[in-house]
C-alpha cells in the first residue's frame, strides 16, 4: 500500500497544535483571544484586593443661627479598604479565578484544533478527489471502449438499439461524473485557502495510529472542558456560600480639609469591619440552584462519556470495515494481475482482442485506486480519534 508522508512543518504543527499554517489575519486572531483570556486572569485574581479612593470635595456653609457669613470648605482624602477574611471567600475567588483561566484556555485551545482538523480534512478530502478523478478517467476509457464494442455489436445485429443506447449514457454519465469531480476538487481547495496561504501540494499528508479507548475517553478535548465546567460550578457554588458567612475588613482613611473661617484640619483613622448576613429571603434558593447546577453538569459529563464510548465503537467499527475493504480489493488486485497475465498470452497468440486486454489493465488500475482512496476514508476515521485527544493544557 501507498503511505503519504507529511512535510516537517506540518508534522510539526500538527503533533503540537501550532496555529502557524493558519492565515496571518486567523492566527493573529487567536493569539488575540489568548491575550485577552490571560489578561481577564491577571484582572480576576486580584479581584478581592481593595482599591485606593482618592476623595474630593468643595463646599459653601452658612449658619443661618448666628447669621455669619458663607463659609467655604475644601477637603481632599484618601481611603482604603481591605478585606483580610471571608470565611474562605478569598482563596475561593483566587481558586475560581484559576479554574476560569483552566476552562477558558481549554476552550481557546479546541477551537484552535477545530481550524487544524478542518484544514487536515480538507487536505484529504482533496487527496481522495485528485484520486477519484484519476480513476474515473480510467473508468471513462472503459466506457468508451464498451461502446465501440456495442457498435461493432449493433452493426452486426447482435445487439438492438437499447443496449447501444444504454452504453452511450453510461459513457455520458461518466463524463458528467469526471466534470463533477473536477468542480469539487476547486471548491475544496478554495475552501483550504480560508485557511492557509498553503496550496494542496505543498503540503503532504501523515498515518495516524489508532487511540486507544482508555485514552480517548480520558483525554478527549470536550470531556476535559466539561469537566473544567464542574470544577468551575464547584467553586462558584463554595463562593456563594461563603459570601453569606462572616466577612472582616480593614479600613484606613486620611482627609484635609481647608475652610475659611476655620482653621485647616488634618484626620485620619485606622479600624477593622465586622459584618455577617443576618438574613436573605434568597439565600436558600441561590444556593440550592447553585448546587444543582453542578449536579446537572456532573450528570452532562457523564452522559457525554457514554456517548463517547459509543461513538469510539462506531469509529472503530468503519476503520474495521475499510481493513475489511482492503483485504477484497487486494484479492481482485491478484485476481486481476492473473487475468491479464492469461489474457496477454493469448493475445500474443491472436486468441483474444486487444480490448479485451486493455479493459482488463484499466480495471486493475481501478481497483489500484480504490486501495488508495480506501486508506484516505481510514485516515479521516482517525482524525476523529486523534484531533480530539490532542490538546495538552
Amino acid at each position: 500500500m501507498n503511505r503519504l508522508i507529511i512535510v516537517p512543518f506540518l508534522c510539526s504543527m500538527l503533533f503540537s497544535n501550532e496555529i502557524d499554517i493558519l492565515q496571518k489575519d486567523k492566527k493573529e486572531y487567536r493569539e488575540i483571544e489568548k491575550k485577552i483570556i490571560e489578561k481577564e486572569f491577571d484582572s480576576n485574581k486580584n479581584d478581592w484586593i481593595g482599591k485606593i479612593n482618592l476623595n474630593s470635595s468643595l463646599s459653601k456653609e452658612r449658619d443661618f443661627i448666628e447669621n455669619e457669613s458663607d463659609d467655604m470648605a475644601r477637603s481632599v482624602g484618601l481611603s482604603y479598604s481591605q478585606s483580610i477574611f471571608e470565611s474562605g471567600g478569598i482563596e475561593y475567588s483566587i481558586q475560581y479565578a484559576k479554574e476560569q483561566l483552566k476552562s477558558d484556555m481549554l476552550a481557546w485551545e479546541n477551537q484552535n484544533i477545530a481550524l487544524i482538523q478542518a484544514i487536515y480534512e480538507t487536505l484529504l478530502s482533496i487527496e481522495k478527489l485528485k484520486l477519484q478523478i484519476e480513476q474515473s478517467d480510467y473508468s471513462l476509457k472503459n466506457k468508451n471502449i464498451e461502446l465501440i464494442l456495442k457498435k461493432i455489436q449493433y452493426e452486426a445485429g447482435k445487439v438492438d438499439i437499447i443496449d447501444l443506447n444504454n452504453a452511450i449514457m453510461s459513457k455520458n454519465n461518466q463524463q458528467k461524473e469526471n466534470i463533477s469531480l473536477k468542480n469539487s476538487l476547486k471548491d475544496k481547495e478554495y475552501e483550504l485557502s480560508k485557511y492557509t496561504t498553503l496550496k494542496s501540494n505543498e503540503i503532504k499528508l501523515i498515518d495516524f495510529k489508532i487511540v486507544d479507548k482508555e485514552k480517548f475517553l480520558k483525554d478527549n478535548l470536550n470531556i476535559r472542558y466539561e469537566n473544567s465546567k464542574v470544577e468551575l460550578l464547584d467553586t462558584s457554588h463554595k463562593l456563594l456560600n461563603s459570601s453569606y458567612l462572616p466577612h472582616l475588613s480593614l479600613n484606613t482613611s486620611t482627609n484635609y480639609t481647608n475652610n475659611e473661617n476655620r482653621d485647616k484640619t488634618e484626620s485620619g483613622k485606622v479600624g477593622l469591619s465586622l459584618t455577617m448576613p443576618v438574613f436573605d429571603i434568597t439565600k436558600d434558593s441561590k444556593i440550592e440552584k447553585s448546587k444543582l447546577e453542578v449536579l446537572k453538569q456532573r450528570v452532562n459529563v457523564t452522559d457525554m462519556q457514554n456517548e463517547l464510548v459509543y461513538e469510539y465503537e462506531q469509529i472503530l467499527a468503519s476503520i474495521n470495515t475499510y481493513d475489511e475493504f482492503e483485504k477484497t480489493i487486494q484479492e481482485n488486485l491478484k485476481l486481476y494481475e492473473d487475468l491479464i497475465l492469461v489474457n496477454r498470452s493469448s493475445n500474443s497468440a491472436g486468441m483474444t482482442a486487444d480490448y479485451d486486454l486493455e479493459i482488463l489493465e484499466n480495471t486493475q488500475k481501478i481497483n489500484q485506486y480504490d486501495l488508495k482512496i480506501n486508506d484516505i476514508n481510514r485516515k479521516l476515521q482517525y482524525t476523529k480519534l486523534y484531533f480530539k485527544t490532542k490538546a495538552d493544557i
